[in-house]
Formats: C-alpha cells, sequence, structure tokens
C-alpha cells in the first residue's frame, strides 16, 4: 500500500519560525496548550495559526527552497510516496518559484527516489490580488504548477462563490486542479462547492456528513473528500477520532483521500494517518482502496 498525502501544507509561517524566529514556537507545547485552554472550532485554528509573519519579499531563494525542501523531507521520511504541497500564494510573484520546488524536490529524491511531489497553490479569495494571481496561472502551469486550494471567508458559513468560480474557470483554462477546504465545522459551503464546476476535491467536508443528501451529491458528482483525521481531532471538528465520519463518507460512496493537513503543527504524518484510518475500522482492502483513489485523484 502506498502512503499518499493529497493535503499537505508548507505551514510557511511556522516553518520560517523556526528558522528565522528569536524563540521560535514549540508545537508541542503549543498543541497542548490549545486543547487545554482554547474552545474547539475557529478560535483552536486561529490559535494554532498564531506565529509571527515573515515577508516572503525579504526571504532569499536558498531559505525559500529550503523551507519546501525540509517540508518535502518530511513527507518522504514518514514513508510517503506522493505529496502535494499546498504553497503560500505570494509564491507566484516569486523569482522561479517553480524552479525552487523542483530543486527541492530533487533533493529530496536523492535520499528517497521513490518520492514525487507536486505544488499546489493555496489563494485567498479575498485579496485584491486575486485577478493578477489568476493571470499568472498559465505561466505557472507551463513551469509544473499542478493546481490551486480556493480558501475563502465566511469560513464556517456560506459564502458567495462567484469569485470562486471565476477563479476555478481561469484554473481550468491553464490545466490546473482545483481543490477547496469546506464543511470543516458544519455543513456550510459543502454542497456550493461541490457544484463548481472545475473542483474535484472538498477537504475536510466533516460537517456533511449528517446530510444524506450532501453525501449523495459528493458522490454523484465523484468529489473527492480529503480527510485529515488529527486535524480534525485538534481543531475541534469532531470531539474524539471515534466521531470522524470517515467510515460514513466510504459507506455513503464518498471517495476519500488521506492527508497530514499541516503536519508539523498537528504533530502528525501521513503513516500515523493512514493507522489511525484503520483504527476507525478500515481494512487492509479499505486501505489499498483509499490509497488508489487518492493516486487517481492527484492533481494534473
Amino acid at each position: 500500500m502506498d502512503l499518499i498525502d493529497l493535503y499537505q501544507n508548507t505551514e510557511w509561517p511556522a516553518r520560517l519560525d523556526q528558522v528565522l524566529g528569536s524563540s521560535p514556537v514549540d508545537w508541542a507545547v503549543r498543541r497542548k496548550s490549545v486543547e487545554e485552554d482554547v474552545v474547539p472550532g475557529l478560535a483552536r485554528l486561529q490559535r494554532m495559526s498564531a506565529v509571527p509573519r515573515f515577508d516572503l519579499d525579504a526571504v532569499e531563494g536558498e531559505v525559500y527552497e529550503g523551507i519546501l525542501e525540509g517540508a518535502l523531507n518530511a513527507a518522504a521520511t514518514a514513508g510517503a510516496v506522493y505529496t502535494e504541497l499546498r504553497l503560500p500564494q505570494e509564491s507566484v510573484a516569486y523569482p522561479g518559484f517553480m524552479e525552487r520546488f523542483d530543486a527541492a524536490k530533487r533533493s529530496v529524491a536523492e535520499r528517497f527516489p521513490a518520492f514525487e511531489a507536486r505544488a499546489v497553490l493555496s489563494l485567498n479569495l479575498w485579496e485584491p490580488t486575486v485577478k493578477e494571481i489568476c493571470d499568472a496561472f498559465g505561466d505557472a502551469a507551463a513551469a509544473g504548477l499542478a493546481g490551486v486550494e480556493l480558501i475563502y471567508v465566511p469560513y464556517a458559513a456560506e459564502a458567495d462563490w462567484t469569485r470562486g468560480q471565476a477563479v476555478a474557470d481561469a484554473a481550468a483554462q491553464a490545466g490546473l486542479g482545483v481543490t477547496v477546504p469546506a464543511g470543516a465545522f458544519n455543513a456550510s459551503n459543502v454542497a456550493a462547492v461541490a457544484q463548481l464546476e472545475g473542483v474535484g476535491r472538498i477537504g475536510h467536508a466533516v460537517g456533511a456528513a449528517d446530510d444524506p443528501g450532501i453525501l449523495r451529491l459528493l458522490a454523484e458528482r465523484g468529489v473527492t473528500v480529503e480527510v485529515c483525521l488529527t486535524s480534525a481531532v485538534l481543531l475541534g471538528m469532531v470531539a474524539r477520532l471515534e466521531d470522524h465520519p470517515l467510515p460514513r463518507f466510504l459507506e455513503a460512496g464518498v471517495d476519500v483521500a488521506l492527508g497530514t493537513d499541516s503536519p508539523m503543527r498537528m504533530g502528525t504524518d501521513i503513516a500515523a494517518e493512514y493507522a489511525k484510518a484503520a483504527s476507525l475500522g478500515l481494512s487492509e482492502a479499505d486501505l489499498d482502496a483509499v490509497s488508489a483513489r487518492a493516486r487517481a485523484a492527484r492533481l494534473p
């Protein structure tokens, strides 16, 4: 069974904090304090994201490449044969960002010859630079970018997807795949996102598990749900691992793939995610099928 991670963030601010921060965050301590002191939901997500910001324009190319290599190396060391690494949207304006990604990937492949990775650009739909980034899709795709992740606000309430569809259309025209995180804390946006043309994957979708209509929609449209078990528990999408709807997704005929979300911050890796899926009752055959689906759902 191949370990395939379809949801891995670069964790750009957190990794830069480890390299450039005068007093880097101890993530084991942060995770413990978050679980003990912060209520589940968006507040936990915000607390886990609270690290110093570093201006990408001020980061030297070697540091940028080193951050990518560190993230990819962590995935390969954990046993992943493939991962899709989500890059900060500022990368599209960074000189030679895909060349830097390819160099980082080659460096990791020297130690792990079977390892493969693709780059995904995380794009905040509320940013004023969305149009300029969309204009760069063609060149980025030609340089090897595989897809885009569309992030929106309001995250836990119904959003207007007019701009999201326009960005998805621009991505499709450039030959890029599209994934969207939705439904982490409730069913908001999952149905709307599933019906967007060009969207092939949805991250989390935990809140949709109790709605048979949405499950049926996901199955009928062949949308793959990116399941991140450790993240779901730590951020409070579910109270306990045993409450995660992964088995219900499969029973409803929804395609799923596993991911680590933010492995450094969450304290996980893709091997641990597959082990947790097994603890929920997935058989070896089930896990093989999840792996095969993940391989088929890779972005172009």
